[in-house]
């Protein structure tokens, strides 16, 4: 695959700078729509031999977007993003857009959405700042401090917030999901939903790391879903499984 990285290397740094041309009314936030990042990447990758070609294909009734970077020297690279299980078909179409975006920024490793790691899905409420030292006005009593103390984070907000941590998994991609489910924080899904969102990034994250989707899903489910069924810790589970999934890779033996 030398061809096609030189190539790209070089592509990248005649890239134009990507327009955040879109607002996102519901997070408020601005982002480059598709056709923003491909007229900002496209000459460039045309002037040294690269193409980007995405297709999507029905995997074992699951709708997995496939995003391939072709060099003129016949080498290739493949990233497969699993839809989310979407109904409504206005809806659907949204999140193929979407998906094919996210893929193409990836597969090229630029940036189209602006920068926010908040805590959680959604953004909490911020509170005024307070003066946390309160003195009793009595002759003879002491300074004292009352500590202004945290609400506590709910354990399925932890939960998405540790494992996207691990994969590097964009938060607005996960915001983006939630709304496709009409909540704005994962404390609000049930459990199924929140395994469905966990596969869902690891699967994400495993696209390009397998020969075919199948395998990935067949992966995750032997050495993460049956190893926490097991009793092992789904962080830890998950850690295991992408070292393994890193050692096969060609380029990395």
């Amino acid at each position: 695959m030398q061809e096609l990285i030189k190539a790209l290397i070089k592509a990248k740094t005649e890239f134009n700078p990507i327009q955040k041309d879109g607002t996102n009314p519901h997070f408020k936030k601005k982002y480059a729509t598709l056709d923003a990042v491909l007229a900002a990447v496209t000459p460039a990758l045309g002037q040294h031999g690269l193409v980007i070609i995405q297709t999507t294909e029905l995997c074992e009734g699951k709708t997995v977007r496939h995003t391939h970077l072709y060099h003129e020297s016949g080498e290739s690279i493949t990233s497969n993003y699993p839809l989310p299980e979407i109904s409504d078909c206005q809806k659907f179409g949204a999140a193929l857009t979407y998906a094919r975006r996210y893929a193409v920024c990836a597969i090229l490793s630029v940036t189209a959405d602006e920068d926010d790691d908040a805590e959680g899905a959604a953004t909490s409420k911020k509170t005024e700042p307070q003066n946390n030292i309160r003195y009793r006005q009595k002759e003879g009593s002491v300074k004292s401090k009352s500590h202004v103390v945290n609400p506590p984070i709910d354990p399925k907000d932890l939960r998405v917030k540790e494992i996207r941590t691990l994969l590097n998994y964009p938060l607005d991609l996960v915001k983006e999901w939630l709304h496709f489910q009409n909540v704005s924080s994962p404390s609000e899904l049930d459990s199924v939903q929140i395994d469905e969102l966990v596969k869902t990034m690891c699967l994400a994250w495993a696209g390009n790391k397998f020969g075919h989707p199948n395998h990935a899903v067949n992966s995750y489910q032997k050495h993460v879903v049956d190893t926490v069924g097991r009793g092992v810790d789904e962080t830890t589970a998950i850690s295991a499984w992408m070292e393994g999934a890193l050692a096969q890779l060609p380029e990395l033996n």
